[in-house]
């Protein structure tokens, strides 16, 4: 465990809240899965815009937790691309029913453009969906050319 977590309480929720509660590390795991994002300029461009020395940090500790690996690029070297691992993919439950939550009670807020997945597909067949964006993620990692 690296140093940069330590544990409120043996709370689950607590505990949870630690290692992923902050206001960032969601938002890159769901840039990775939902926009197969991986390089570091690519998550910049989140619309959220996460302070560069923020995102380096996050990325370092998702990778020493096991929520995602680093790798090198072969093509180009300067490259490096940040994978999501089972840890990882295993937060995206999570995100669906907080989507499906703020799709609920915060619409006016969002708009159409974001909800209409949380209002059918996500709302009425969460494991179907789930299911299919984690199938959609595996063929991108497998497919990546790095």
């Amino acid at each position: 465990m690296p140093n940069s977590v330590s544990f409120r309480s043996i709370c689950p929720v607590a505990t949870s809240l630690d290692i992923i509660g902050d206001k960032w590390t969601l938002l890159i795991l769901r840039d990775m899965i939902w926009g197969h994002k991986s390089l570091f300029n690519e998550f910049q461009q989140s619309p959220e815009s996460m302070p560069s020395k923020m995102l380096a940090n996050r990325l370092k500790k998702l990778e020493e937790l096991g929520f995602l690996s680093k790798t090198r690029g072969n093509l180009n070297k300067k490259s490096v691309y940040y994978l999501l691992e089972k840890r990882g993919l295993d937060t995206f439950p999570i995100m669906v029913e907080m989507a499906i939550f703020s799709t609920k009670h915060f619409f006016d807020h969002l708009g159409t453009t974001y909800t209409k997945e949380a209002r059918t597909t996500m709302k009425t067949d969460r494991q179907g969906y789930i299911s299919e964006l984690i199938t959609n993620y595996k063929k991108f990692k497998r497919n990546l050319v790095i």
